[in-house]
């Protein structure tokens, strides 16, 4: 710290702000004669257990951004503040090591500080710790608004634009510990400032004990007094031979009738002893943390029996507290209450192979997990078919339609019709425009991302001027919002043709499923086509004018024939679960084109079981349009299905 600083915080301005953080980490003296510091603390065994423990399995936890959408909860990674908080919190520090030191600095002195680096735009882009030895909080006395005064160390960088240091409180985030009034936390090592002053003098005495212990485990008498230079010879070479922990109990040769006397711990040294091991007791109290987490197993734990009991304790009792003040804290970056910030504790709650398998089963029975979803959890591959849920036969929500099993049942009214076929695109134009335009919007918007980026970069490779992860999720939502549409309407006219009822939620996990896969396809064949298009040996403007007549292609034919092809996926799909849902029990596959496919043509009237499956060529699938026809089979079809009671 310069010498000025230091001149200028002994009048007052630190000592002043410390006499209200009750109490400060100035150096008082404790009733073991023991001045307690922050870097002195940490020399306490328990006091370094306790902080590391806290710190390093908050920061070893996954961590995301998520937004709340009604009652969905979705991860929002396209958030500018996002990958300051998961990744890389500045060019310099990874995001772990930064929730790592701000946790560190909040058990240690009870606060710590973080500069937010800022865009011209506003725009968050860079985290920065400052160190709270550093940060003197203040108001604005008109508005009573909050400043932070930072003085950085001469080891301390940060790129704080404000003048003078004085930073407004939307460019910094003070994480701060539990307190009781004030602008700051209370220290846990200023409120514990006893119990650790005892420790430390505790491990002093211990040290000290051992490398002065002159005793073979007795004591030396010898008749009458002995002369100086007896009494001397004596003594250096009872030292000589004893002194020290290596020369502790080796053989004692004593003459001139010396006597030897064995002796144990003096009561005081026993008790310090005893002292020792309570203050670590009562130091892991301080900061929430089981005993036996930092290696006190003398007493029986009452955190439960296993450790998988202990490890939910302590992430309950002890973890999330802390974990909890830096989600609401982070917060501030997002300036939505529907963004949040949320770390993930599971890894630490996984419980044996057994119970883990067992909880899997249960999830998978009552259909909130699919196959694939159990997978990801112990990091295994996806498999074919594992995105399907399952639902019980009998279980349904109060006052919806029976399962489909149960709709056709003998007596049930029905129209009189006992058939009914798929709508044709055609027959739907009003969805057709509906996702014409939507696609053709996003092609547009895509497209103008990219000639921007250029228009920076013109140097750019593909990969950077298409973020596939976000544009793959914006054009999820939007197919998905058409199909749930779509899906509702066509299922429900289907099964009410066949006098029964339609549940689209039974759907909504294959609908989405569909959409994630149509839109990763179309963008991944964006990306390709754009690298095909790019010539980077062209000047930067013919660049820009070939990616501009892509895109405009794009918004125009292949926007259209996307649309027909989702129309016609997401009709079959839905005409057959609505006909299902109504209890037809086959399904017959019909040519409507007048010169078909030779596949298709072979395939005309062939009928199968309601859930079965066609045989179209050398492929089978369950409906017109279905994926796993392949594309050849789907381009161009115009096929449909026809449901039978």
């Amino acid at each position: 710290m310069p010498l000025v600083r230091r001149l200028f915080d002994r009048r007052g301005g630190r000592e002043e702000r410390g006499r209200k953080s009750l109490p400060p980490l100035t150096g008082t003296r404790t009733a073991a004669d023991v001045t307690v510091t922050p870097e002195r603390a940490l020399q306490v065994a328990a006091v370094y257990s306790c902080i590391r423990l806290l710190a390093e399995t908050g920061s070893m936890l996954p961590v995301g951004v998520f937004q709340r959408q009604g009652n969905r909860r979705t991860p929002f990674e396209e958030h500018p503040a996002a990958p300051l908080l998961t990744h890389q919190a500045n060019p310099h520090l990874p995001a772990g090591e930064f929730w790592a030191q701000v946790l560190g600095w909040k058990l240690l002195r009870g606060n710590g500080g973080v500069y937010i680096e800022r865009s011209n735009g506003g725009t968050p882009v860079g985290l920065w710790p400052v160190a709270w030895t550093s940060v003197e909080p203040r108001r604005v006395p008109a508005t009573g608004e909050p400043v932070w005064k930072i003085t950085l160390d001469d080891d301390e960088w940060a790129p704080i634009r404000e003048k003078d240091g004085l930073v407004r409180d939307e460019n910094f985030l003070h994480f701060r510990s539990f307190g009781i009034g004030g602008a700051e936390g209370l220290s846990p090592i200023g409120m514990a400032r006893q119990a650790v002053g005892t420790g430390y003098a505790a491990t002093a005495y211990i040290g000290s004990f051992f490398a002065r212990d002159a005793s073979p485990g007795g004591v030396v008498s010898v008749p009458g007094a002995l002369k100086d230079a007896q009494y001397e010879r004596l003594t250096r070479q009872w030292l000589d031979l004893h002194e020290g922990l290596d020369n502790s109990h080796r053989l004692a040769v004593l003459e001139a009738g010396a006597k030897w006397e064995k002796t144990t711990l003096s009561p005081a040294d026993a008790q310090f002893l005893e002292v020792y091991k309570l203050t670590r007791t009562e130091i892991a109290g301080i900061f929430g943390v089981p005993p036996h987490m930092i290696g006190d197993v003398d007493k029986a734990t009452s955190w439960g029996s296993g450790i998988e009991q202990q490890s939910l304790g302590y992430v309950i009792y002890s973890l999330l507290p802390w974990l909890t003040r830096l989600e609401r804290t982070a917060a501030k970056l997002f300036g939505d209450p529907n963004v949040y910030l949320k770390f993930n504790p599971d890894a630490l709650l996984r419980g044996d192979i057994t119970q883990r398998f067992t909880a899997y089963a249960q999830a998978r029975q009552w259909g909130w997990m699919s196959v694939n979803e159990i997978r990801a959890k112990e990091d295994e591959p996806p498999i074919e078919g594992g995105d399907d849920y399952l639902q019980p036969l009998n279980m349904v929500p109060a006052g919806s339609a029976a399962p489909a099993e149960q709709r056709s049942l003998p007596g049930r009214q029905t129209r009189a019709e006992d058939s009914v076929e798929t709508p044709a695109p055609e027959d739907l134009p009003s969805w057709v425009t509906r996702h014409y335009e939507a696609i053709a919007s996003f092609f547009a918007e895509q497209g103008e991302q990219v000639l921007a980026a250029l228009g920076v970069r013109p140097d750019a490779t593909t990969e950077e001027l298409i973020d596939l992860a976000a544009d793959n999720e914006t054009l999820t939502a939007i197919l998905y919002g058409l199909a749930s549409g779509l899906a509702a309407e066509v299922g429900t006219a289907t099964a009410a043709s066949l006098g029964g009822a339609f549940v689209l939620e039974e759907t909504t996990a294959a609908l989405a499923a569909s959409a994630a896969a149509t839109a990763a396809n179309v963008n991944a064949t964006t990306v390709a086509q754009l690298r095909s298009t790019i010539n980077l040996a062209q000047a930067p403007h013919e660049v820009r004018e070939s990616v501009r007549n892509m895109f405009d292609g794009m918004t125009e034919s292949r926007a259209r024939v996307l649309a027909q092809a989702r129309v016609s996926t997401t009709t079959n799909f839905a005409a057959h679960e609505g006909a299902k849902h109504a209890g037809a029990r086959t399904k017959t596959w019909r040519v409507w084109d007048a010169n078909p496919r030779p596949t298709h043509a072979r395939a005309d009237g062939q009928t199968v079981d309601i859930r079965g499956e066609f045989t179209i060529g050398s492929r089978s699938g369950r409906w017109p349009h279905d994926h796993r026809l392949g594309a050849d089979e789907i381009a161009g079809c115009t096929c449909r299905l026809q449901f039978n009671l």
